[in-house]
């Protein structure tokens, strides 16, 4: 009887933390609570028959669900080891269904896993889009959607309209007034949510009408890219636009599909640093068949790795001019105008005022306290929403959908993922030069600061202000003034 009114605490629990994700200890807390009681449950399951136990349909039914729920906490979750908050793939686990062996008459059965038919459904795909992918029918994959129970699982989010203008609210005050439906779309998805396209759009129109207005006005052109498919050709460059506090964003996308495979800021711009950004997302998304970068310093180690895993003399990576690189320098206007430009204006007006001055170490080094992990969350949140926004242009698919749905076409195919792009028929250097080039793009803008070097910032005494500021300040806090109030609340730790 404990171990029921138990679960009954762990739901209870598990709805009070659902949309909040910055009590950390208490949602890994929850988390370690549901895989005990997955573990417990499947214990009594397996010491048990059916005839043996009155409530084993009700167990069955029980572990079920709580799987289910456990699935989705973990896709809402920012893994500590990647670079932003990107949902772990299955990629690994997946590949065309084997049969399994039986010495009944009929036709063998395929082994689908439930767990595969959960992820593939919480990326958005429909049980038609599975089958396609599995290379299945469709009444195959009926057959074990209904066999596992789970016709009812992935249906739209029952959330009032009060609750979704919150969660709305909150991303836009975080990110700004320019982000638009598919964006917010792509982060409610993220949050664990299947919502409605028109009741999102309404309640952006509630929480922001002006703005809504004016992003109606503002078109995209969208331009034509070609590579063979997901993990061909990734490209990696940093942003510069708050390099003037001390803060450089490294990112790396896959040309194919969109997705974001990282999205850091960080202090400096060395090698290593953009060298261990790129291998957390080779753990997460598998290693590219090329990279494209420019020709900046800070990619060298990434250059060394490519060669390492891919081979020399076959151009296993591209270092050219900004113009062959974007497909992330369109990422970029996205970033700026989502996240860094609130941080832009917001350390303007702090020098305005006298509140910051860029010469004084102390109030750079608090500076880089306050607001690295308050610009790494933005862009985890960012990152989070991009993958998960559809795209009009391939049938309103996101991001993350392409590149899952590119993968297993191309396992399908015995091209083995990545490897397979290696064998392909781009080997001339003439092509490869012009290789994810679209010649009808915008040229992007040059500031100058291809080849920027940047270094932490370096006091005196700098292990007793660490322990003074993180035994004093929560710099990701919740702030009303931008984080202002409590940059200058740490910094009046040292000025008094």
């Amino acid at each position: 009887m404990r171990v029921f009114e138990s679960i009954v605490q762990l739901l209870d629990d598990y709805e009070q933390y659902r949309h909040n994700t910055a009590n950390v200890s208490a949602r890994e807390n929850i988390a370690i609570r549901m895989e005990s009681v997955v573990v417990l449950l499947q214990q009594v399951i397996a010491c048990t028959t059916p005839g043996n136990l009155e409530c084993f349909s009700f167990i069955e039914e029980i572990l079920r669900n709580i799987r289910v729920l456990l699935l989705d906490w973990n896709a809402t979750e920012d893994p500590p080891s990647q670079c932003q908050g990107h949902p772990t793939t299955i990629f690994g686990k997946i590949s065309s269904p084997r049969v399994t062996p039986s010495s009944s008459p009929g036709r063998p059965k395929l082994d689908i896993s439930e767990d595969v038919l959960l992820q593939l459904r919480s990326f958005g795909f429909t049980w038609k889009n599975i089958s396609e992918m599995l290379r299945v029918s469709r009444w195959t994959i009926r057959r074990r959607v209904v066999e596992f129970g789970i016709e009812k699982t992935t249906g739209f989010s029952d959330i009032s309209d009060e609750e979704l203008d919150d969660l709305i609210r909150e991303f836009i005050l975080r990110h700004g007034c320019l982000v638009g439906c598919s964006i917010v779309s792509g982060h409610v998805k993220s949050v664990g949510l299947r919502i409605q396209r028109d009741r999102i759009r309404k309640s952006i129109a509630r929480v922001d009408p002006t703005n809504s207005h004016i992003r109606w006005a503002v078109t995209v052109s969208r331009r034509t890219y070609s590579v063979p498919g997901p993990n061909s050709l990734g490209h990696i460059d940093g942003h510069h636009g708050l390099v003037n506090w001390g803060f450089v964003i490294h990112g790396g996308i896959d040309g194919f599909s969109r997705l974001i495979v990282f999205l850091k800021c960080s202090t400096n711009n060395k090698s290593e640093t953009v060298k261990q950004c790129f291998l957390a997302a080779t753990e997460h998304f598998e290693w590219p068949s090329r990279v494209r970068t420019d020709h900046g310093g800070e990619n060298v180690k990434v250059w060394e790795l490519m060669e390492e895993r891919r081979g020399t003399n076959r151009e296993s990576y591209l270092a050219g001019t900004s113009d062959h690189n974007q497909r992330i320098e369109r990422l970029w206007r996205d970033v700026f105008c989502a996240v860094c430009h609130i941080f832009y204006y917001t350390f303007q007006s702090m020098e305005e005022c006298g509140a910051l001055q860029r010469t004084n170490k102390l109030h750079m080094y608090v500076l880089h306290f306050i607001y690295f992990p308050r610009i790494n969350n933005a862009l985890n949140s960012f990152a989070s929403a991009w993958n998960q926004h559809p795209i009009r242009a391939q049938h309103n698919w996101t991001p993350l959908q392409i590149w899952t749905n590119g993968m297993l076409d191309m396992r399908n195919h015995a091209l083995c993922g990545i490897s397979g792009v290696a064998d392909s028929n781009i080997r001339e250097v003439e092509d490869l030069e012009w290789y994810g080039f679209d010649p009808y793009a915008p040229r992007p803008h040059d500031d100058g600061l291809s080849t920027v070097e940047l270094d932490d910032v370096d006091i005196d005494n700098e292990d007793d202000v660490i322990t003074i500021l993180r035994n004093s300040i929560d710099p990701l806090a919740v702030s009303n003034s931008f984080g202002i109030d409590l940059y200058m609340e740490a910094l009046s730790l040292f000025t008094t």
